[in-house]
C-alpha cells in the first residue's frame, strides 16, 4: 500500500507526566501544555488553536501518566477532501447525464413534433391519412391507429352527408305532395274531388310524420348508450307492441296475434330498443304485408327467435341486402315507405348481438329477430 501524502500523515504526539504533575518527556513537536486533564481514557481538548483527541493511561506502580494525542485537524482535512473528491465528480456526472437525457429525449420526441406539425398544417375538413416519414418503429402503431381513425371518421362523415341528403329528399316528396293536394282542395269545386284531395293530404301528413319519427328513432339509436346488465321480458314487450300498433292494424281491417310458447323469456337488451325493433317490423307488416293478420311468434331453437309474420309476398332474396341499408327499398315495392324500418330494427338489437333474418313461408313472409344463447334467459316467473 503506498504511503499517504504528507498532508494526510497522522500527527501523533506523546507526553509522559509524573503523577505529581511534572513533565518527564514528550515527542518532538508536542506542546508543553498537558494534552488532557489527566483522567484515564479518551478525551478531547483544545491546546492552543488545535483540537486533540487524547488517550490517557495512568500507571500508579511506576508513578507516571502517559498521554497520546491525535491532532483532529488531519481527520477533518481528510474527511473534507474525501467529500470533495466524491461530490464534485458526482455533480459533474449528474450534469452530464442530464444533458445526455435532454438530448436523447429531444431527439426521441422529434418524430412526435413532426406528427404534430402535420396535424396542425391540415385543414379541418381533411380526413386523409397522415403522411409522416420516417417514423420510428415505436411510433408506427400510433400513426396507424390515427390513420385508421381518420379513415373511419371520413366514412362516417360521408355516411352522414348521404343520410342528410336522403332525408332531405325523402322529406321533400311528401311536403311537395301536401302542397299540391292543398292547392287542389282549395280550388276544387266538386266535393268529391275536394274530399279526395283532403284524404291525400292526410296520407302525406301520416307519411311525413312517420318519416320524422323514424329519423328521430334512428338518431336516438346512434347516440344511445345501452345499460349494462339490462334484461327485458319478451312477454311485456309484445304486450306493449299490441297496445301501440293495435289501432293501426284495426284501421286496415287486421289484428295482431301472438303465439309464444315460452312467455317467461328475457333478452339482454334495453326495453325501448326491443320495443323499437319489434314495433318497426310490425308496422312494416301492417302497412306493406298481405291482407291477413300479423302474427308475432317466439321460439327457441338454439337461438331465440322473435318472428313477425304477415301474409304478403315478402322481400325477394336479391333485395335482402338492399333493404338493410337506409332509405333503400325493394325494387318491386309499390306501397309508400321510408326505407328506415329494417335498418332501425337491426341497429336497435345490435347491442345484444342480434341479427335480422328473412324467411319466405308457405303462406306469407317472416322477418326474424334472432339472439344467441348468451343474450337471453328463461325465467321462473
Amino acid at each position: 500500500m503506498p504511503p499517504l501524502p504528507i498532508r494526510y500523515s497522522r500527527d501523533l504526539s506523546c507526553q509522559i507526566w509524573s503523577l505529581d504533575g511534572g513533565l518527564i518527556g514528550r515527542s518532538a513537536g508536542t506542546p508543553d501544555a498537558p494534552l488532557a486533564g489527566g483522567r484515564p481514557g479518551f478525551t478531547e481538548r483544545f491546546v492552543g488553536e488545535r483540537r486533540w483527541r487524547v488517550y490517557t493511561h495512568v500507571d500508579p506502580e511506576r508513578g507516571v501518566r502517559v498521554m497520546i494525542g491525535d491532532n483532529l485537524a488531519i481527520r477533518e482535512r481528510l474527511v473534507r477532501d474525501l467529500l470533495l473528491g466524491l461530490v464534485l465528480p458526482a455533480v459533474a456526472g449528474l450534469v452530464a447525464l442530464g444533458v445526455l437525457l435532454w438530448l436523447g429525449v429531444s431527439r426521441g420526441l422529434r418524430p412526435l413534433g413532426r406528427i404534430a406539425e402535420a396535424i396542425a398544417a391540415r385543414s379541418p375538413d381533411s380526413l386523409a391519412p397522415l403522411k409522416v416519414d420516417p417514423v420510428p418503429s415505436e411510433l408506427t402503431p400510433l400513426v396507424r391507429a390515427m390513420d385508421t381513425l381518420l379513415i373511419e371518421l371520413d366514412r362516417a362523415r360521408q355516411a352522414e352527408r348521404a343520410f342528410v341528403a336522403n332525408a332531405a329528399h325523402e322529406l321533400q316528396t311528401p311536403l311537395a305532395g301536401l302542397k299540391t293536394q292543398a292547392e287542389v282542395a282549395r280550388r276544387a269545386i266538386d266535393p268529391a274531388m275536394r274530399d279526395h284531395a283532403l284524404e291525400r293530404i292526410v296520407a302525406s301528413a301520416d307519411r311525413t310524420s312517420r318519416l320524422v319519427r323514424q329519423l328521430l328513432d334512428l338518431a336516438g339509436q346512434e347516440r344511445h348508450e345501452r345499460r349494462a346488465g339490462a334484461w327485458v321480458s319478451i312477454d311485456d314487450a309484445i304486450a306493449a307492441i299490441e297496445q301501440d300498433y293495435g289501432l293501426i292494424a284495426h284501421r286496415s281491417g287486421r289484428r295482431i296475434a301472438t303465439a309464444c310458447s315460452r312467455p317467461s323469456l328475457e333478452v339482454a337488451l334495453d326495453e325501448d330498443a326491443l320495443r323499437l325493433a319489434l314495433g318497426n317490423l310490425v308496422e312494416n307488416a301492417v302497412l306493406h304485408g298481405g291482407p291477413g293478420d300479423v302474427r308475432i311468434e317466439c321460439a327457441l331453437d338454439g337461438d331465440l327467435e322473435l318472428r313477425v309474420i304477415d301474409t304478403g309476398a315478402g322481400i325477394p332474396p336479391e333485395d335482402e341486402d338492399r333493404v338493410r341499408r337506409r332509405f333503400e327499398r325493394g325494387r318491386g315495392a309499390r306501397a309508400t315507405g321510408t326505407g328506415l324500418g329494417l335498418p332501425i330494427a337491426q341497429m336497435a338489437i345490435a347491442s345484444a348481438e342480434g341479427n335480422l333474418d328473412f324467411r319466405t313461408l308457405r303462406n306469407g313472409f317472416a322477418v326474424v329477430l334472432r339472439f344467441p344463447p348468451a343474450r337471453f334467459r328463461v325465467t321462473t316467473a
